[in-house]
């Protein structure tokens, strides 16, 4: 439960950050949004609130933010079809009643002749009360009204291609960017907690029962040697221990506090690690762990670090992913759907709160990589197609455009549903 319950919180937190960037950045660009959605698949839970529909759908796996575009706009309004009107003061449909179920009065009742709400906005439909056929303008603020409900009809000016290409890139580009700014905040609030791990060969503990213990290292210790090797950091430290293997090593230990050194010997054992997926990493270790340093300014611009770190290593490992594809060394055990991360996730719960948060800062920066991908359907993607425009002047021919997106989708549900058997196979069967 706990597994599911942390799984759901993390997928939850990262999928909204992602899309509110897209939300605040559409609505600022004056961009029409009727729908902000968590999940996918059948609603569960809906709240309307200024002109958007916010929903939290069954599955976990995405979200999504609507946005008005003349492929979006379905208009349904057919020849023949009777609908009634209410019209403003200045004769503009301000409402498009589309069955029996409202409450507005002074409504004028016409038959459907033609109509174009994607550019003119404007109905052209008889009166049945005389016969006669008129125009009616489309007001910049015009609803559809079904069932008591009302859906605002997007303006050409309010639509998502209406915009310049920087409005439009920098709408696509907020989602990922927020992820970033999301995994910031929580490397940041995590060096303000713990600290930051000093790369410096120091005894910040000392594991009980371990062979650090019983050689007399204690927490300030600092190890000038390891088998006459000078070391100057800890992950330097960390490297000789690996590379000595199981002998005795010869360790010059010097203490800060009394400026004594002093030789100790220690035998390193093994820690063996299950991870996820089954599969044991084993590693040499003497039983200490490093010093922290603490601050409070420098936790901003530690996790400015680390998310730019987190960002690069991220982005190697895809390029090499890509690279495995040519090679022919790819296999989809390189990769993790829902199941794995709802595996892995469920795994580090345990752990606790911290370690679950930086697991989650760690996914939000993957969750940003890959949406900057240039696969089409994912924004970066999209982000090439603005481009585009922005460099040709002219957009991409739509039929081009929406045949792409097409091969985009059809690629991401193939690689989603390989991977997600890929995991069931490795955590299940």
């Amino acid at each position: 439960m706990t597994g599911i319950l942390a799984f759901i919180v993390v997928f939850g937190v990262l999928v909204t950050v992602h899309e509110l960037g897209h939300l605040i950045v559409a609505k600022r660009a004056g961009i029409m949004c009727p729908e902000f959605a968590i999940g996918m698949g059948p609603k569960i839970f809906s709240y309307k609130f200024n002109d958007t529909v916010y929903t939290i759908r069954l599955l976990p796996v995405g979200g999504y933010v609507r946005m008005a575009s003349s492929d979006m706009e379905i208009n349904p309004l057919n020849p023949g079809m009777r609908v009634q009107l209410k019209l403003n003061d200045l004769g503009e449909i301000t409402h498009i009643l589309l069955d029996d179920k409202h409450n507005f009065n002074d409504i004028e009742e016409i038959e459907i002749v033609n109509s174009d709400i994607q550019d003119a906005m404007i109905i052209n439909a008889m009166r049945t009360y005389d016969n006669v056929e008129t125009s009616y303008k489309i007001a910049h603020e015009a609803y559809y009204v079904q069932d008591s409900e009302l859906e605002r009809i997007a303006p050409k000016s309010a639509r998502f291609e209406s915009k310049s290409v920087m409005a439009r890139f920098w709408t696509l580009f907020a989602g990922p960017m927020m992820n970033f700014v999301l995994a910031f905040v929580l490397f940041t609030l995590l060096f303000y907690i713990n600290g930051k791990p000093v790369d410096e060969p120091v005894v910040g503990m000392v594991a009980e029962d371990t062979p650090a213990e019983e050689a007399g290292l204690v927490e300030g210790d600092r190890l000038l040697t390891i088998n006459d090797t000078e070391v100057d950091s800890w992950d330097h430290m960390s490297a000789i221990i690996q590379e000595e293997g199981e002998t005795t090593l010869d360790i010059e230990v010097e203490n800060p506090d009394s400026g004594e050194v002093r030789d100790v010997e220690m035998t390193p054992v093994i820690d063996a690690t299950e991870l996820p997926d089954g599969e044991t990493v084993e590693r040499l270790i003497i039983g200490i762990g490093a010093a922290y340093e603490h601050g409070t300014v420098e936790p901003l611009w530690w996790g400015v670090q680390q998310t730019y770190e987190m960002g690069t290593l991220i982005f190697e490992l895809v390029v090499q992913l890509f690279i495995s594809i040519f090679e022919g060394t790819f296999s989809f055990d390189m990769l993790n759907g829902p199941v794995g991360i709802y595996k892995v996730t469920e795994e580090v719960a345990a752990e606790g709160l911290l370690v679950l948060m930086n697991f989650t800062a760690v996914l939000s920066v993957n969750l940003g990589i890959m949406n900057l991908l240039p696969i089409p359907a994912l924004d970066g993607g999209r982000i090439l197609f603005v481009l585009y425009e922005g460099i040709f002047r002219k957009p991409l021919n739509k039929k081009v455009e929406i045949n792409i997106q097409l091969l985009g989708v059809l690629f991401l549900l193939i690689i989603m549903v390989l991977v997600t058997w890929n995991d069931i196979k490795t955590f299940f069967l």
